[in-house]
């Protein structure tokens, strides 16, 4: 997967915050879209195929980790995108979050970190 050019899925309940995030991705070369409900991740994932998922882990209807181990369960291993957690916790503060999640990324977001992230998935 190269850094650039990436399919990306926003899984934010607060929807400015998805609208930003996503006009961010697409000012690094990206497609974006968001979704706002964890309801709405597996009928998005069956859509498009995605590269990357950013997950916010407290969803106002489903935990993202929990979200997150259903979907590594039922999706098809060759169309499985890299999750990954997005979030106003510390990685240290949220248990198993390193062992679901393929990258962490903390709220505030940043543009540098957020770089560093897609490019720990290349």
């Amino acid at each position: 997967m190269t850094t650039e050019g990436r399919r990306a899925l926003i899984v934010e309940d607060y929807q400015a915050a998805a609208e930003t995030f996503k006009e961010l991705l697409e000012m690094l070369g990206h497609e974006a879209d968001y979704v706002t409900q964890g309801a709405d991740v597996e009928p998005a994932l069956a859509s498009k195929r995605y590269d990357v998922v950013f997950m916010d882990i407290n969803l106002p209807d489903i935990p993202g980790l929990t979200l997150v181990n259903h979907l590594r369960e039922r999706l098809q291993q060759e169309h499985m995108p890299s999750f990954v957690a997005f979030t106003g916790f510390a990685a240290a503060d949220v248990v198993g979050a390193d062992t679901i999640f393929d990258a962490y990324l903390e709220k505030p977001l940043d543009l540098p970190s957020l770089e560093r992230v897609l490019q720990s998935l290349s």
